[in-house]
């Protein structure tokens, strides 16, 4: 089975080839290097190597519209003209920010007179830039910035408030009025002191117990796990292990486990061994909604998408193809072992993925929508339409 490449993964790849070279290259030099177009390429068919080659062409205009810019620009090589493409580094990468502190600059020196705004140096090193801005300047940016980061419906507004956080947590801005702080989660204490238990008995091998709530079906159950595995995925904390209660491997939401309990059984003795099979990196990359822990069968969903959403997630891989239709969209099944994370996910595309199955599901989702709906347009009515 050919592993699939996934236009993100395509893109950074096409973007990592193209920043690597100085100098213009020729679009066969593309379709020979980068993986999933030489893939195709490579294949000895004609028809996949002119898709790899269309491709192309809907990435490179795509990575434009996003304001990535790759450029079109004509080479001499022996003797010919061709067409080739470049990424010059001090279009791509951001300048470096320069805070001046009163109306000297960082070297001493004052700058142009009359120069009240943001001007840039002499780059640091090849292909970098360096900005400077004064610090009453910074001061109307990181206001706006505060702003905007506290309507929820911004949105950008996570952008944003990483902005904010970096710009006040590396520039150490005092003068700020109204300093912005975001807490974080209020279980997080907590979640540190299991990570710090979890950890030790992952490092010496011993046996854990807790109990655990359910995502989904709310239920809470005492498990046994021999920890395999720790990682961070979406936002949350997981544990990966052998169940023994359940005689299964499982993944475990840490924010979801109440008093864990490390086996202080012959603290020096290991209880067992990871497989020499197992891979961590075997969970790695899944959506949030794969990451289950009940012993009991998924959720099966089923979710049309149209065109040319299908196109997406069938090129990405998200579920099994059911059923196309003739307008070029798709029935989709899934597994679903967290159906709150999913059913997020599906808000995502904006009407254009719709749940049809089961119908339990469809409700959750309609009464989601609606919640969201009221928390960012309290002025709407969700039923209306």
């Amino acid at each position: 089975m050919v592993e699939s490449i996934s236009k993100t993964q395509r893109w950074l790849d096409l973007i990592a080839f193209l920043i690597g070279h100085r100098l213009p290259v020729s679009v066969e030099q593309i379709m020979e290097a980068v993986p999933s177009y030489a893939r195709d390429t490579n294949s000895g068919d004609d028809t996949r190597a002119a898709s790899a080659r269309r491709k192309f062409e809907r990435d490179k205009d795509e990575l434009r519209d996003m304001g990535i810019p790759i450029e079109t620009t004509p080479y001499h090589f022996d003797g010919e003209t061709e067409t080739g493409y470049r990424l010059a580094r001090g279009d791509f990468y951001l300048p470096y920010l320069n805070l001046l502190g009163g109306e000297t600059g960082a070297s001493g020196d004052t700058g142009a007179a009359g120069d009240a705004g943001a001007s840039e140096e002499k780059p640091t090193q090849p292909g970098a830039r360096t900005l400077r801005i004064e610090a009453d300047e910074l001061g109307v940016a990181l206001n706006a910035l505060r702003r905007v980061s506290s309507v929820p419906a911004f949105p950008f507004v996570g952008e944003a408030r990483s902005a904010f956080r970096k710009l006040t947590g590396d520039l150490d801005v005092e003068d700020l009025e109204g300093r912005v702080l975001y807490a974080g989660r209020p279980e997080a204490e907590a979640i540190r002191t299991r990570l710090r238990d979890l950890s030790r008995a992952l490092h010496k091998r011993k046996r854990v117990g807790f109990r655990y709530h359910g995502i989904y079906r709310g239920e809470a159950t005492e498990r046994d796990v021999d920890p395999y595995g720790l990682f961070f995925q979406g936002g949350s904390w997981y544990l990966t292990g052998y169940d023994r209660s359940r005689e299964g491997n499982r993944v475990f939401r840490v924010s979801r486990m109440e008093d864990p309990r490390v086996n202080a059984t012959s603290p020096n003795t290991a209880d067992y061994e990871i497989p020499a099979d197992f891979d961590l990196a075997d969970l790695m990359g899944r959506e949030a909604w794969e990451l289950g822990s009940e012993e009991e069968d998924p959720v099966i969903a089923r979710v049309r998408f149209d065109f040319p959403l299908s196109l997406w997630a069938d090129r990405n891989g998200h579920g099994w193809l059911i059923e196309p239709f003739p307008d070029g969209g798709a029935l989709r099944e899934f597994e679903v072992r967290q159906v709150n994370p999913f059913l997020r996910w599906i808000l995502t595309f904006e009407g254009e993925a719709q749940v049809v199955a089961p119908v339990e599901l469809r409700a959750e989702l309609r009464d989601l929508a609606s919640a969201v709906l009221v928390l960012h347009e309290s002025d709407v009515d969700p039923t209306d339409g």
